[in-house]
């Protein structure tokens, strides 16, 4: 994925939700969720702090595994990579992959934050892992999540790259995924603000 790719969920006048298949080996997930009473700090706070007990109430439906793999440090997911499994929608297909969190400023251009009222940016990578929970060599895809400041509380942008070839899922990918990480904030706009230092 290109920096400036990353600087568009930023930059952008609009955003809104998206599934493009961009080739034959790369297909574009963009979405908005609209987070009421929710700081941006409180979702970088969110990211930080997960774990277990806590990724289960964050979609307490399709996330069925995760840890911590290598990397972790207190108070910060930046540099940290944990273990994943989702089953979107209550199907059949279970989806295994670890996620790795990368420092935000080598992939964006931080001066834009300011102007833009972005307080909270993580950009991940994203690999399959086997039955063994081993990754595979290849990426699988990369995302971003923008939080932007707003009267109301959080406007959250987010917008995946994911490679894929004959055999993929498209469906399954593309508006199973949306639907998914929609699910997913909505469960954590009902808890989050019970859970945050009351610093925030």
């Amino acid at each position: 994925m290109k920096s400036f790719d990353a600087n568009d969920v930023v930059s952008a006048s609009e955003w809104h939700d998206s599934v493009d298949v961009i080739s034959d080996t790369e297909m574009r997930v963009t979405a908005l969720d609209h987070l009421d009473g929710i700081e941006p700090a409180m979702i970088e706070w969110w990211f930080s702090n997960m774990d277990a007990e806590l990724y289960f109430q964050f979609h307490p439906c399709d996330h069925k595994k995760f840890a911590w793999t290598r990397g972790k440090r207190p108070g910060t997911h930046v540099g940290a990579t944990h273990l994943t499994y989702h089953q979107y929608g209550g199907g059949d297909k279970l989806l295994r992959s670890e996620i790795s969190f990368q420092p935000v400023a080598e992939h964006f251009d931080t001066s834009l934050f300011d102007e833009h009222g972005v307080g909270m940016a993580l950009f991940a990578v994203v690999h399959f892992v086997d039955e063994n929970d081993q990754p595979a060599p290849e990426q699988s895809g990369s995302f971003v999540h923008v939080a932007i400041k707003r009267d109301y509380g959080t406007e959250f942008r987010s917008c995946w790259w994911l490679t894929i070839n004959a055999d993929s899922d498209r469906e399954l990918l593309g508006s199973g995924r949306l639907r998914h990480v929609h699910e997913e904030f909505g469960y954590l706009q009902g808890f989050l603000r019970s859970l945050v230092p009351a610093t925030f």
